[in-house]
C-alpha cells in the first residue's frame, strides 16, 4: 500500500509538458576587437558549428563603420541541415576596446535566433513582432557592452518564445472561395469541406458527404489538400477521408474544434 500511495502522489506532482519551442536556441555574439566570437549561448549545438556561424552571420551584416540594423534570414546552418537562424545586429558603447574605431563607433553586438526547419513559417509569421521586442531590450537595456548578459540574453528568448505559438493542427474549408485556411483551427464555419491537418501524427482527415457535396467538388478538395501535403510535407501525410459524420465528430471532438454556422 505504501509503494502505490507514493506512486500516485508522484504521479499528481508531475509537472506539465512545456509547449514545444520553434527555436532551437539563442546565440549572442560580439565583434571583440580580434574579430566576432560567441560571448553567451544557449543550444545544443557544437562550439565550432556556433562559431562558425557567429563569423558568418556578423561578416555578412558588418562592414567596416557600416552595419545592417534589423531582423534578418532565415539563414543556413553548417552541417544542420534542419535547422536555421535569424540574425539581429546593433551597437553598444565598447568598454576595454584598443581598437581606436570600435572606440568611437561603438562594438557591434548580434543576437542569434537558431530555429527549427519545419517551424520557419510560425517565426515567420512572427517577424516584425519579434524584431519589435529586439528593438525594444536594444533601447532600454542594451546600450553599453556591459548591459549585455547571459541572464539578458534568457530574457529577451523567453519572451520571443512566448509570442511564436506552434500549433499542432491546421483546418481548412474548400469552397466558393477556394482553399482557405482559419487562423484559429479552433472556431470553424459550417461551411465547405473540411480537412483537419494533425502535423504530430503527419495526418489529413477530409469530411466529404455525398450529400452535400457533388463529386466534382469533393474531388477538387482532395486535389487541393494534395498540394498542400506536396508543397509543404513533401506528401509524407495519409490522407484519411471521411462520409460518415459520427465519425468525423470524433475528430472535431479530440481537437476541440468548434463548427460555428
Amino acid at each position: 500500500m505504501t509503494k502505490t500511495t507514493k506512486t500516485k502522489t508522484k504521479s499528481k506532482k508531475a509537472k506539465k509538458k512545456k509547449p514545444e519551442s520553434a527555436f532551437h536556441g539563442i546565440v549572442i555574439g560580439v565583434f571583440e576587437d580580434i574579430g566576432p566570437i560567441a560571448r553567451y549561448k544557449k543550444t545544443r549545438l557544437p562550439l565550432d558549428v556556433v562559431n562558425l556561424m557567429v563569423v558568418h552571420g556578423m561578416s555578412a551584416v558588418h562592414g567596416g563603420e557600416d552595419m545592417l540594423g534589423g531582423l534578418f534570414g532565415p539563414l543556413p546552418i553548417f552541417e544542420n541541415a534542419n535547422l536555421r537562424y535569424m540574425i539581429y545586429s546593433f551597437k553598444v558603447k565598447a568598454s576595454n576596446t584598443k581598437d581606436s574605431r570600435i572606440a568611437e563607433h561603438g562594438r557591434v553586438c548580434s543576437v542569434f535566433l537558431i530555429l527549427k526547419e519545419k517551424q520557419e513559417r510560425y517565426v515567420l509569421n512572427n517577424h516584425l513582432t519579434i524584431e519589435k521586442l529586439l528593438n525594444e531590450m536594444q533601447m532600454k537595456k542594451w546600450q553599453k557592452e556591459l548591459d549585455i548578459t547571459k541572464d539578458s540574453m534568457l530574457e529577451i528568448f523567453e519572451r520571443i518564445n512566448e509570442i511564436v505559438k506552434i500549433k499542432t493542427i491546421r483546418v481548412f474549408s474548400y469552397g466558393e472561395a477556394g482553399l482557405i485556411e482559419y487562423e484559429d483551427p479552433q472556431m470553424v464555419l459550417d461551411e465547405g469541406i473540411l480537412s483537419i491537418i494533425d502535423l504530430k501524427k503527419e495526418k489529413i482527415y477530409m469530411y466529404l458527404p455525398q450529400e452535400k457535396f457533388d463529386s466534382k467538388q469533393r474531388i477538387k478538395s482532395v486535389e487541393k489538400m494534395e498540394e498542400v501535403n506536396l508543397r509543404e510535407y513533401g506528401s509524407r501525410f495519409d490522407i484519411i477521408k471521411y462520409r460518415d459524420y459520427l465519425k468525423f465528430k470524433k475528430i472535431l471532438d479530440n481537437f476541440a474544434i468548434q463548427l460555428t454556422k
